[in-house]
């Protein structure tokens, strides 16, 4: 499991695939990255040619717990931002 500090939390992600054109898939509700079928989708879109990024957005799965920004879905997408940034995949 790979982590990476953005802004005041760590987030845990995992890249699938080596190249290609960039993904993300971002687990629904509560859920983490280790949802069943998951990993399995990414593994799919890799073996077509895509880079996948699969992470645990702040407040799930092994991600840190994060209390900052006018609302949290705003603040999950600027630690989406800062994460594709960072894995230079912006």
């Amino acid at each position: 499991m790979a982590t990476v500090k953005i802004e005041d939390g760590t987030i845990s992600y995992e890249i699938i695939g080596d190249g290609g054109q960039p993904w993300v898939l971002t687990p629904g509700g509560r859920f983490s990255k280790d949802t069943p079928g998951l990993k399995q989708l990414a593994e799919a879109l890799a073996a077509q040619g895509k880079q996948v990024l699969i992470w645990d957005r702040p407040n799930t799965g092994a991600s840190d717990v994060v209390f900052t920004g006018t609302s949290e879905s705003e603040m999950q997408a600027d630690r989406l931002a800062g994460l594709l940034q960072t894995l230079d995949m912006a």
